[in-house]
């Protein structure tokens, strides 16, 4: 059976074009006046603020690699529309709204991951002993009472620890909790992680395409079925 491809249908073409057509011309300027700030990085990495830092950072997120990618780009076969999600272009390597916007770049090249090491070095240092191994952090988060940390110690073993909101990352964490688990929602990127204790569940809900007023992500505390607890993300590294 051969492949059927879907094309992209004609009212999203306005979208998109311009931004196919600023990479074809390399306008880093027409670029970065297309896309929509703050434009979130992996953690730890800090997202990019507004257009005079992707200028600076431009590296770091469209290499030569990525920039041909979407330049060569075809509207009918390379890019689809996910509902209320937006315009994504190859599966989710990058998002545009139905305001013509970049939304998100979920690649990390070479700069990108490189930045990310040092930054993971100078951060472990900061972390109580208990806590300051691992392959690479994935979260830091701050709701109204609490500072939550999940860390990957490799082979998407992810680990929990969490914080009074008074205490420092320094300070022993409050619980530990290993063995986590990832859920991902559709191509979007949004997906959540759960850690058990006993009966309760610990669930991170992470925020990748949401609406502007979206929190980064929330966590959930359940005892069995029951949603004991539900605290919106207040700030996110």
């Amino acid at each position: 059976m051969g492949v059927i491809l879907c094309s992209l249908e004609q009212k999203y073409h306005e979208f998109t074009l311009p931004v196919i057509a600023a990479f074809e011309g390399d306008d880093k300027a027409a670029i970065t006046s297309l896309v929509y700030y703050p434009l979130k990085r992996r953690y730890p990495i800090p997202d990019i603020k507004d257009e005079a830092e992707l200028i600076n950072r431009f590296d770091e997120v469209f290499d030569d690699e990525l920039t041909a990618v979407i330049a060569s780009s075809n509207i009918d076969t390379d890019w689809d529309s996910v509902g209320w999600r937006g315009i994504m272009l190859n599966n989710g390597v990058m998002w545009v709204d139905t305001a013509g916007k970049i939304i998100a770049v979920n690649t990390q090249n070479a700069k990108e991951q490189a930045l990310a090491k040092s930054l993971i070095k100078q951060g472990k240092q900061s972390l109580h002993a208990s806590i300051n191994t691992f392959e690479k952090p994935v979260l830091d988060w701050k709701t109204a009472n609490y500072h939550i940390r999940v860390d990957d110690l490799g082979d998407h073993n992810f680990r929990y620890a969490v914080w009074g909101i008074d205490k420092k990352p320094s300070d022993k964490p409050d619980m530990v909790l290993l063995n986590g688990d990832i859920t991902f929602e559709g191509s979007g990127g949004n997906h959540n992680y759960t850690f058990k204790n006993g009966r309760y569940s610990y669930v991170l809900q992470v925020t990748i395409i949401g609406c502007d007023t979206s929190p980064p992500g929330w966590l959930e505390v359940y005892k069995g079925d029951e949603l004991l607890l539900a605290e919106d993300v207040i700030s996110a590294h």
